[in-house]
């Protein structure tokens, strides 16, 4: 068993350590020349809308459905919900007691509480874990997202209200659908043609190495432009985020019958750096954007540190 975990760990540095090379090409292409939007945005549409349902397929496909599979997808998800919900609730009560100004209380909550699990996790899951652990992090990214285009809006919009169809736009995407396709034609017991099997298979391929070169390009743009310093209270999202919350889901899952490759994967995602798209969601909503801007950054740079510490000290907890 100790040696099982040995190994964990060295894939799990190895694979964070690749990610930090690309990252690192990544920025070089982007000081070497000039990065357009819409090259950035191809990169986007290339990763989320094509590697990561292929990602998802491929789970699906090269994985023997079974009642134990699907099992896992209703677990990983409920736990989804909860590990959000939970981990808002305590930022928020972390924010009052160091008695942060009404506003960063919000923006910290969520740059704190929520990480990059889509972007960054599913790949990054997928590398380590293999096609079932990509699968598995598509299911629990599915629960951030209901969470974060419900609770989080209402939260950014200071009790406007939830607008149902906003949210239903939002968190029906085609990694979803890719979920949805990929399980009902396996519970179906429909076996898709090799050719496709191989697609999916060569376009997973894509998902780590295109999203660590656009991280690469974003940070270098964000620190090359950044005429600011990091804002007095960064401190609390980013040990929260990489270091708190992780440390506490192990010690949770420790205490759970729940099998390894769950917890192993939850551990994984509940390191995550922030999640990106605050960014945009604090632009729209507060008009501050630098707050996530420099969060996102920073935690991101660390992350390629203290997700191999993460995967090491949970040897000792699963």
């Amino acid at each position: 068993m100790e040696r099982i975990l040995e190994m964990d760990i060295v894939v799990v540095a190895t694979s964070v350590a690749v990610m930090g090379i690309i990252i690192g090409i990544g920025a070089l292409l982007a000081s070497q020349t000039t990065i357009t939007i819409e090259v950035k945005q191809v990169l986007i549409l290339i990763v989320l809308n094509i590697a990561v349902p292929a990602v998802i397929l491929n789970g699906v496909f090269s994985t023997e459905v079974t009642e134990q599979l699907l099992n896992q997808v209703v677990i990983i998800f409920l736990i989804s919900l909860i590990f959000h919900l939970g981990a808002l609730l305590l930022a928020w009560y972390f924010t009052r007691v160091f008695r942060f100004e009404s506003l960063l209380a919000k923006q910290v909550t969520i740059l704190a509480a929520l990480g990059n699990t889509g972007f960054i996790g599913i790949p990054l899951c997928a590398t380590i874990f293999g096609p079932v652990g990509g699968l598995l992090a598509a299911i629990f990214d599915a629960g951030l997202d209901l969470i974060l285009f419900s609770v989080v809006i209402y939260m950014l919009q200071a009790g406007n209200g939830i607008n149902i169809r906003q949210i239903l736009k939002s968190v029906i995407n085609l990694p979803l659908i890719a979920v949805i396709i990929g399980l009902t034609t396996a519970f179906a017991g429909i076996n898709p043609p090799e050719f496709l099997k191989q697609l999916t298979g060569l376009l997973a391929g894509l998902a780590a190495p295109l999203a660590m070169l656009y991280l690469g390009m974003l940070l270098y743009e964000l620190f090359k432009g950044m005429q600011f310093t990091p804002y007095k209270q960064i401190w609390f999202p980013l040990s929260f985020r990489l270091l708190l919350l992780p440390l506490m889901t192990m010690g949770i899952l420790s205490l759970t019958p729940l099998d390894d490759l769950i917890k192993s994967i939850v551990i994984i995602l509940s390191a995550m750096p922030t999640f990106t798209l605050a960014a945009i969601l604090f632009a729209r909503y507060t008009t501050d954007e630098k707050t996530a801007v420099v969060t996102i950054a920073f935690s991101t740079l660390l992350s390629l540190l203290t997700i191999p510490l993460v995967a090491f000290v949970s040897a000792y907890f699963i």
